[in-house]
C-alpha cells in the first residue's frame, strides 16, 4: 500500500516537473521570440527612417504629412513597449536587451533629427526629449504624464525617451548639447531644457500647441461631393477624435418651386422637395461620419437664373474666410480642403466657382494660428479627367501659377472604406439619379479609391489624394 502511495507521489512529481519545465521552456521561447520580434521591428523602423529621410531630401518640404507618418511613431512606440516588457520580466540587464535598447535610442535620435530638419513644415509636432534613470519615482511619474499626452494628442507631440545611466555616446552628446545635468527627470521641449518633474499643466504652459485643437474643414460644392471625394479622410478624422466640418456651398432653395431634369431623375416633384430631402440625406451621412454640417445656402446652378459668376464668387470667398476665421485661433491648427479643377471641359460649373472662390480666400486670408490649405481630387471628375495618367499638379499650376502643389496620399483601411461606403449610400436620391445613367456611384467611388494609388510609394492601394497648396 505504501509502495503505491510512493508511486503516486513520484508520478505527481514527474508531472509537476514536466509542467514546470514546459512553462519555463515556453517562457524562454516567448522571451526569445520577443527579442527576435524587436530585432525585426528595429530593422523595419530603420528602413522607414531611411525611406522618409530619402523622400525628404528629394521633396524637401513638399510632402510634410508623409514625413510625419504616424506608422513610424507607432512602430517606435511598439518597440519601446516590447523593451519595457523585457525589463518588467527581469531581462533589463541581458546583453541582447541592452544592445537592442542602445540601437533603439539611435533610431529615436535619427527620427528626432529628421523631424527637426522639417522646419518649414507647417504642422510639425512638438518634440520632447525625455531623460530618466532607474529607481527614480519622479521619473516614473514623468513617464506617465508623457505617455498620457502622447496617447491623447498623437498628432501634436513626439516623445523620445532615454535612460541616462546607459553609456550610449550619442545619447550623452544629445544631453550635453542641451545642457542636461544629473538631475532627473529632465526634458527638452522644442530645444529648451527643463529639470525635475513637469506636470501636464506645466507642459501645456510650456507649449500650448501640445494640446491644441485640430480643425478640418472640407468645402463641398453640393450635398454629396465631400463624401464622394474625401469621405475616407473625414472618417479617419473621426477615428482620431476630431470632428471635421463639411461646409456645403450650394444648398439654397428657390423662392419659387421649380422642376428640373436632375431632380426628376432623383424622384423629386420640385426643387423644394429636392433640397429638403437632400439636406436630410446629408445630415444622415454626416452622422455616419460623425462630422459637423454647415450649409451656406447658395442656389445650385440648375436653379440660378443668371450666368454671371464674379459677384457670386466674391460672396462665396467672403463666406469661406468668415468660416475659417470663426475656427482659427493662436492655439489651433487647421486644415482646409477645396475641390480641384481639371483640363478640358471636365467638371461642373458650381465646382469651378467654388474652386475659384476658395483660391481667392487662400490668397486673402491672414491666419491667426497654423492654417494649411489643400486641393482634393474631386470625384467623379478626377476619374473622368483620367487622373493619375494626367499630372493634375500641372493643371493646378497652369490655373494658379503663384502656388505650388504637393501631392499627399491618404491610405485607407478596410473599416474606413466601409464607413465611407455607408456615408455615400445615405444619399439615396443621388444613387437613384445616377443609376438612371447606368452608374452605381458608391461602387464607382470605392473602385476609384482602390485603384487610385496602385504602385505608388508602397502604400495601400485604397487611398484618397490631396494636394498641399504652398505659396
Amino acid at each position: 500500500m505504501a509502495s503505491k502511495e510512493w508511486k503516486k507521489y513520484i508520478i505527481t512529481l514527474v508531472i509537476t516537473l514536466v509542467i514546470l519545465g514546459t512553462a519555463i521552456g515556453i517562457s524562454v521561447w516567448i522571451d526569445n521570440a520577443r527579442v527576435n520580434n524587436i530585432r525585426s521591428l528595429q530593422d523595419s523602423i530603420s528602413l522607414n527612417i531611411l525611406s522618409s529621410e530619402t523622400q525628404y531630401n528629394i521633396l524637401k518640404d513638399a510632402n510634410c504629412s508623409d514625413l510625419f507618418n504616424s506608422d513610424l511613431t507607432t512602430q517606435l512606440s511598439d518597440m519601446g513597449e516590447r523593451l519595457s516588457y523585457m525589463d518588467a520580466n527581469g531581462h533589463s540587464n541581458d546583453n541582447d536587451v541592452i544592445s537592442l535598447r542602445q540601437y533603439y535610442y539611435l533610431l529615436e535620435i535619427k527620427d528626432y533629427m529628421l523631424i527637426n530638419s522639417a522646419a518649414k513644415c507647417p504642422l510639425r509636432p512638438t518634440t520632447v526629449l525625455y531623460f530618466y534613470k532607474p529607481n527614480c519615482s519622479e521619473c516614473d511619474k514623468q513617464g506617465d504624464v508623457l505617455t498620457y499626452l502622447r496617447q491623447h494628442y498623437p498628432d501634436n507631440i513626439r516623445v523620445y525617451s532615454f535612460d541616462y545611466s546607459l553609456n550610449v555616446p550619442a545619447v550623452r552628446t544629445l544631453a550635453d548639447i542641451n545642457k542636461v545635468s544629473t538631475v532627473m527627470p529632465a526634458i527638452i521641449v522644442n530645444g529648451k531644457t527643463y529639470e525635475g518633474f513637469q506636470s501636464i499643466d506645466d507642459l501645456i504652459a510650456i507649449n500650448p500647441k501640445i494640446t491644441s485643437d485640430r480643425v478640418r474643414i472640407v468645402l463641398s460644392p453640393h450635398l454629396d461631393d465631400a463624401t464622394l471625394s474625401l469621405g475616407g479622410l473625414i472618417a479617419k478624422s473621426t477615428h482620431s477624435d476630431d470632428s471635421p466640418i463639411i461646409a456645403t456651398i450650394f444648398t439654397g432653395t428657390p423662392k419659387i418651386a421649380t422642376s428640373t431634369m436632375w431632380d426628376s431623375k432623383s424622384g423629386f416633384k420640385n426643387s423644394s422637395d429636392a433640397v429638403s430631402t437632400r439636406i436630410s440625406e446629408n445630415n444622415n451621412s454626416a452622422d455616419i461620419l460623425n462630422s459637423q454640417v454647415v450649409n451656406m445656402g447658395y442656389l445650385d446652378n440648375q436653379y440660378r437664373t443668371t450666368t454671371a459668376t464674379t459677384s457670386l464668387e466674391n460672396k462665396i470667398t467672403n463666406d469661406i474666410i468668415k468660416l475659417i476665421r470663426s475656427h482659427d485661433s493662436s492655439t489651433s491648427s487647421m486644415e482646409v480642403y477645396g475641390p480641384a479643377v481639371f483640363p478640358g471641359n471636365v467638371g461642373h460649373a458650381d465646382h469651378t466657382i467654388l474652386h475659384d472662390a476658395y483660391m481667392d480666400a487662400i490668397s486673402e486670408y491672414k491666419p491667426r494660428g497654423i492654417v494649411t490649405f489643400f486641393i482634393y481630387e474631386d470625384f467623379p471628375y478626377a476619374k473622368e479627367a483620367n487622373v493619375p495618367k494626367i499630372d493634375l499638379t500641372k493643371t493646378l499650376r497652369a490655373y494658379e501659377p503663384q502656388y505650388s502643389y504637393a501631392p499627399i496620399y491618404i491610405p485607407l483601411t478596410s473599416d474606413i472604406i466601409s464607413t465611407k461606403e455607408d456615408a455615400i449610400r445615405a444619399y439615396g436620391s443621388q444613387e437613384k439619379a445616377l443609376s438612371n445613367n447606368g452608374s452605381d456611384i458608391a461602387s464607382s467611388s470605392l473602385n476609384w479609391m482602390k485603384n487610385r494609388c496602385n504602385g505608388l510609394f508602397k502604400i495601400p492601394s485604397s487611398c484618397e489624394v490631396v494636394y498641399q497648396v504652398q505659396k
